[in-house]
C-alpha cells in the first residue's frame, strides 16, 4: 500500500542524493500542501520520495500530515477564477472565468488522480461574485460535470435579462429586472434567493441565455443529489465558520454586497447603469486563515466602493494581507478603498488582446503605492503567462500557501533552473 505525506513547510527541496550540511544538489522544489509518495528508504533524517514524477530525498522535518491553506489564482484569461483548498477536506471555487480554462485545470491537472479512480470530487463551496460571463461561464460546465458534487453555491442574487425580448417591457424596466425610485433614489428590486426563485425568473422567458444555462445546471445538480444548497448572501450574512475543516481558525466574512430594504423586500442601490450595478454588488469575501487574511472583491467599482465605505463608516473590515485586484486591474477604483485594504500583495487576473487594456497603469501603480509593505508585491496572471506559440502556452497561475502564520507566493518560471520551476516570494 502506498504511503503519502504532505509537505508542511512553506517550501521544501528534494535532492538527488542524501545531502550534506550544504544541501547542494537539489532536484525539485515543492510548495506546502504538495503530496509526496514515500518510497520506503530513509537515511540521516531524510526520506526518499516521489513527487510530480521526480524522485528525491526530502528532510523529514518538511513533511507530515497537517495541511495548510492553498490558493490557486488560476489564469482564466480575461476573467476571475480561484481555487482554495485545505488538504483533502475543503475545496472552494470563487468564480470560474469564461471559456474552459478553469475546468481544464481541474480536470486535466488538479483532480486527474480522482477522476482516474472514478472518485467524485466534492467542492464544499462555489462563490459566484456576480453574473458576468467572465466570472461564471466556466462554472456551468463544472456544475454539469457528474464527476463533481457540491455543498453550497453562494451568489449575490442579481439576474440579467434580455432587453430585446418583445415582452420585456411588460415586467421589467432595466436589464437587471425592475428598477424603482424611492424618495428620489433608485433601487433594483428584482432579486432571487433560492433555486425556486431563479426558476421563476427563468420561466419568464426573458433571462439572458447564459444565465438560463446556469439555472438549468444548478437545478439539474440539485435534482441529481449533487448539490446541497443554493443561497443569496449579503453583508448581513457576515461570518461563515469553517473551523471543522482544519485546526487553524478558518472563516469567511461576507462584507458585501450591502443591501437595502424597500417595501420589506431586499433591494440594491442602483449605481449609474446596469453594468455598474451588477459589478458593484459583487459578493465581497474576506477569507481568514489563522493570523492571515485574503480579500476577493469581484468587480467592485468607484460608486460601490464609496457605498461600502459609507456603510462601514469608521470600521475597516477590508484590511488584508493579500487582495485579488477588483475588476482585473481597471481604473474604476477609489484611493480611499485601496488605502483601507492596504495589502502586502495584490493579484491581478486579466487577459491578452482585449479592448479593456487591463491591467491599467494606475491600478498597478496604486496597488504598489498603497501596500502595507516596504517591498510591495503585484502579481499578474497575464504577465506570468508565457506564450511560445499558439500551441505552447504556459498559463500564468499565481500560487499562495499559508500555514496560518506565514505565507509564500509563487509563479512558474518560464525556464526552470537549478531544480526549481518556481519564482518564490516570502512577503513581509
Amino acid at each position: 500500500m502506498s504511503v503519502y505525506k504532505i509537505v508542511t513547510s512553506l517550501t521544501a527541496n528534494t535532492y538527488k542524493t542524501v545531502p550534506t550540511a550544504s544541501k547542494k544538489g537539489g532536484n525539485n522544489t515543492l510548495l506546502m500542501g504538495s503530496y509526496v509518495k514515500l518510497l520506503g528508504q530513509s537515511q540521516n533524517n531524510f526520506s526518499l520520495v516521489s513527487a510530480f514524477g521526480i524522485d528525491g530525498w526530502i528532510d523529514n522535518a518538511d513533511i507530515g500530515d497537517e495541511p495548510g491553506l492553498k490558493i490557486f489564482f488560476v489564469d482564466v484569461g480575461q476573467g476571475d477564477g480561484a481555487l482554495i483548498e485545505v488538504g483533502n477536506n475543503f475545496k472552494m471555487l470563487i468564480d470560474g472565468g469564461p471559456g474552459n480554462n478553469m475546468a481544464a485545470y481541474l480536470n486535466k491537472w488538479q483532480y486527474t488522480y480522482y477522476h482516474n479512480l472514478n472518485q467524485k470530487v466534492h467542492i464544499n463551496y462555489i462563490i459566484v461574485s456576480h453574473f458576468d460571463k467572465d466570472h461564471y461561464e466556466c462554472l456551468i460546465d463544472i456544475i454539469n460535470d457528474v464527476r463533481y458534487t457540491f455543498g453550497t453555491i453562494l451568489h449575490n442574487g442579481i439576474a440579467k435579462f434580455n432587453e430585446d425580448n418583445e415582452n420585456f417591457a411588460t415586467l421589467f424596466n432595466c436589464g437587471l429586472g425592475k428598477k424603482e425610485k424611492i424618495e428620489g433614489k433608485s433601487f433594483l428590486t428584482t432579486t432571487f434567493d433560492s433555486i425556486e426563485d431563479l426558476n421563476k425568473l427563468k420561466d419568464t422567458g426573458m433571462m439572458q441565455r447564459l444565465h438560463e444555462k446556469f439555472c438549468f445546471a444548478v437545478s439539474n445538480a440539485k435534482k441529481e443529489g449533487r448539490l446541497k444548497s443554493f443561497k443569496r448572501v449579503d453583508h448581513k450574512t457576515r461570518t461563515i465558520n469553517l473551523n471543522e475543516f482544519t485546526n487553524v481558525d478558518f472563516k469567511l466574512d461576507i462584507l458585501g454586497p450591502v443591501t437595502a430594504k424597500v417595501n420589506d423586500k431586499t433591494a440594491f442601490d442602483y449605481f449609474k447603469d446596469d453594468a455598474h450595478t451588477v459589478n458593484g454588488h459583487s459578493v465581497v469575501v474576506k477569507l481568514i486563515y489563522g493570523k492571515r487574511s485574503f480579500l476577493f472583491g469581484g468587480d467592485l467599482n468607484i460608486p460601490s466602493e464609496e457605498h461600502l465605505l459609507k456603510h462601514y463608516k469608521t470600521d475597516n473590515p477590508f484590511r488584508v494581507d493579500v487582495a485579488k485586484s477588483c475588476h482585473h486591474g481597471a481604473s474604476e477604483f477609489t484611493v480611499d478603498f485601496m488605502k483601507q485594504v492596504s495589502p502586502i500583495a495584490t493579484v491581478i487576473s486579466s487577459g491578452d488582446n482585449e479592448s479593456y487594456a487591463h491591467p491599467r497603469a494606475d491600478a498597478i501603480g496604486c496597488a504598489g503605492k498603497y501596500s502595507a509593505s516596504d517591498r510591495p508585491l503585484v502579481f499578474s496572471t497575464e504577465l506570468a503567462r508565457s506564450i511560445k506559440s499558439a500551441n505552447e502556452i504556459k498559463f500564468g497561475m499565481i500560487n499562495l500557501r499559508c500555514n496560518g502564520t506565514d505565507f509564500i507566493m509563487a509563479q512558474m518560471k518560464e525556464v526552470a533552473r537549478q531544480g526549481s520551476v518556481w519564482d518564490l516570494y516570502n512577503p513581509k
